[in-house]
């Protein structure tokens, strides 16, 4: 049996991890360097222990396909018309970036269909920033308040203040389910977990079974740690027994040192041929360090979906599979979550987002990778989700 797992080193924590789709803003603590990862029950493994290679192909035919008709999420809300007027918090962890731009602009435009507006309360990278924006939600009498990727644990008080002020809350980019009547507290996530598994079914796929991959885990919470744990390194274990699994760790504060971690790993290790990656800001840093170490024949996998990333793949230069998430479709299923709750109606709970896509050399040439299909989620399929949602929802 050839697989292994080999960790070789962290970084000291610091800064927030807010680049990658569903990335959490807890400040982090220092990683530890460990033996061994955990084996805890991998997502997407396809069948009841190891799926071989076959299964791991049937799994990527199955990703990498578009997505080309609507299916609601729920039954039909009917009247909304008691819902002009009202006002809609959006409180992301981070405005500045990119992807929160990206849903916050759909949710204000799908909730405008409804006569729902939308306030965007900047959190700044800050927990103080996170729960000032809260208590100001509260203190406005927000009909409804969502939270782009801000955890529990970072503005606890004020997210209490929030439920005791009876407003409706959605948890956007953290979990899939969670505590909380349906009625007032819902959830809406892309699954990083999930998506990171689609990533190491690929390599499996790709290498037949026998790769030599560098996964890089980015420690910046709980969370983001979890994600690489259970997406990718138990997925290797747990359903490759010919792959050999090397782990470097690092964080979003400090991925000025990943290049020397890469060229490091590519050293020792000379047989690697894969890099998994968990977010797409880890891509230039990794690729610096395959540079480094004169390395042009390792494939890199990634996740996000981001322009940049998807032209290089485009382009057959050094990525060779990207996962995405339609930003924009995620912004009207989260506008759809809203609804259901300001009109008295329970949320979907463990909602499976369906707008999600593993792009490889086989696809990609198949998409404009320009800023205009990347805003409107043209990637990812069919969009007619805009006019789904407004049939669901009795609007024009």
């Amino acid at each position: 049996m050839k697989k292994s797992v080999k960790v070789l080193g962290g970084l000291a924590a610091a800064g927030l991890l807010l680049a990658g789709c569903g990335a959490s803003g807890v400040t982090p603590a220092a990683p530890s360097v460990e033996a061994r990862s955990d084996a805890a029950t991998p997502a997407a493994v396809t069948t009841d222990g190891d799926p071989g290679v076959a299964a791991a192909q049937e799994l990527v035919a199955q990703v990498t396909a578009a997505r080309e008709e609507f299916t609601p999420p729920g039954p039909g809300l009917g009247d909304l018309s008691g819902l002009t007027g009202k006002t809609v918090y959006f409180v992301p962890a981070n405005y500045s970036i990119p992807l929160f731009r990206i849903i916050g602009d759909s949710l204000a435009t799908a909730l405008e269909t409804a006569g729902v507006d939308v306030q965007v309360c900047d959190g700044q990278a800050s927990p103080a920033s996170m729960a000032g924006c809260l208590a100001e939600a509260v203190d406005a009498g927000a009909d409804a308040v969502v939270s782009g990727s801000v955890p529990e644990e970072l503005a606890s008080v004020a997210f209490q203040a929030v439920r005791d002020a009876d407003i409706p809350l959605l948890y956007m980019l953290l979990a899939p389910v969670g505590p909380g009547a349906p009625e007032k507290v819902g959830y809406l996530t892309p699954d990083t977990t999930t998506l990171q598994s689609w990533n190491a079914n690929w390599v499996m796929a790709d290498s037949d079974g026998e790769a030599d991959v560098l996964v890089v885990r980015v420690t910046d919470t709980p969370a983001t740690t979890m994600w690489t744990g259970q997406g990718a390194i138990a997925v290797f274990e747990e359903a490759c027994e010919g792959c050999t699994v090397t782990v470097v760790e690092t964080n979003t504060g400090q991925l000025h040192k990943l290049p020397g971690l890469v060229h490091d790993a590519l050293v020792r290790h000379p047989d690697i041929d894969y890099v998994q990656v968990p977010f797409d800001v880890v891509v230039q840093p990794t690729v610096q360090g395959l540079q480094s170490a004169g390395r042009t024949d390792v494939r890199i996998s990634s996740l996000d979906g981001t322009l940049a990333v998807m032209q290089m793949l485009g382009e057959d230069q050094v990525v060779a599979s990207e996962v995405g998430t339609n930003l924009d479709a995620l912004g009207w299923y989260g506008a759809d979550q809203v609804l259901r709750m300001m009109s008295g109606k329970p949320s979907v709970q463990n909602l499976e987002f369906p707008y999600r896509r593993l792009f490889t050399a086989e696809n990609v040439g198949e998409l404009a990778l320009t800023p205009e299909a990347e805003a409107a989620g043209s990637w990812y399929g069919g969009t007619d989700y805009h006019d789904g949602f407004k049939e669901l929802w009795g609007v024009s």
